[in-house]
């Protein structure tokens, strides 16, 4: 009897260790900060009461700090050429020194109650693209705050940032419409479209891949602009792509992350967080995915099989987490937090 109650003892302790993380290694108090990026050894994000941060990774102790008076600052910033960028709940965009923090340039905002922001920053080849409320795409000179061009979406506007790669900008539109631009000359040079909003592209070996609100995740091949595959999982997908090892996960609204074949667009798992929306994007790392639904837990799932390897409880994910060798930097409650897998 003995023997037995020692074994049970052994698979519950090893179960218990199975689904657990290591713990947090640091948390900083922040007022609901918005999604963060890594640059080198710092970790770079903005919070709702407009202040901007770059905090040591491995220390959570803030390097520096930056008050904005444009309001909230929950989107994702862009690092280009020694520069951070991030825009304001206003529609205003600021550009920092990465060393020091120090203020570079500023675009102000029209008074227009439709000139906010509809998302982060994507930067490339000198400039910094934008998604506003007013319908349009902005190419901002890097070094000096100065609109190149714009981009004129369809009356229902853009509520998702593009990407960049190799020249061009992809952008989702509202109203289902997917733009390639040329990021010299702001012109559309082909496109193509889904059934309801598309979130932000993401490229990947030649192909760029976009998921909409009508449950789409479709594949291009961007010279030629070759459709390779469209696939509908059945559910709203509330995430951009993110695309590693051969493996496409989105998140949808209805909790669910789904793993597709980059290859093909075969569904290879479904995951059910079970606690509310996933609209944080997922993160591949290390045949791994990371899942963060709005209601709270951290799921760490095999990327291959997508089989529950560890969860984590907070007290609710509200932005994008960030991921470098094997820590998890995440928004929540009122902290930032550093974890360890």
């Amino acid at each position: 009897m003995k023997k037995i109650s020692l074994i049970f003892l052994f698979v519950f302790l090893f179960a218990s260790q199975a689904f657990a993380f290591h713990g947090v290694r640091w948390e900083l108090n922040v007022s609901a900060a918005g999604s963060i990026i890594i640059n080198q050894n710092n970790l770079l994000f903005g919070d709702v009461m407009g202040k901007f941060y770059a905090v040591n990774k491995n220390t959570g102790s803030v390097v520096w700090t930056y008050q904005d008076n444009g309001g909230s600052i929950m989107g994702t910033p862009a690092v280009i050429d020694g520069k951070v960028i991030f825009v304001a709940a206003d529609g205003g965009i600021t550009c920092l020194n990465l060393n020091d923090g120090s203020l570079v340039w500023e675009y102000s905002p029209s008074q227009n109650y439709n000139d906010g922001i509809a998302d982060g920053v994507t930067a490339g080849a000198g400039l910094a693209f934008i998604s506003k409320a007013d319908t349009k795409l902005y190419a901002l000179d890097v070094n000096t705050g100065n609109t190149v061009w714009t981009f004129q979406a369809n009356e229902q506007g853009l509520r998702a940032a593009p990407a960049y790669s190799d020249g061009l900008v992809f952008l989702g539109e509202y109203n289902g419409i997917f733009d390639i631009i040329n990021a010299k000359t702001g012109k559309r040079e082909n496109g193509g479209g889904a059934g309801g909003a598309v979130n932000t592209p993401a490229v990947n070996n030649g192909n760029v891949y976009f998921s909409s609100w009508d449950g789409s995740v479709q594949a291009v091949k961007i010279k030629a602009v070759i459709p390779l595959w469209n696939v509908n999982i059945k559910d709203p997908v509330t995430t951009a792509p993110v695309v590693s090892d051969g493996i496409i996960a989105v998140g949808t609204g209805r909790g669910y992350v789904t793993a597709l074949s980059e290859k093909d667009g075969s569904i290879l798992w479904q995951f059910n967080c079970e606690n509310g929306s996933v609209s944080a994007t997922p993160i591949i790392a290390n045949g791994k995915v990371f899942a963060f639904p709005e209601g709270g837990n951290i799921y760490e799932l095999d990327a291959k099989s997508g089989r529950l390897r560890n969860k984590f409880e907070t007290g609710g994910i509200i932005s994008s987490p960030a991921y470098s060798d094997g820590v998890i930097y995440f928004s929540s409650d009122g902290k930032v937090c550093a974890l360890s897998e």
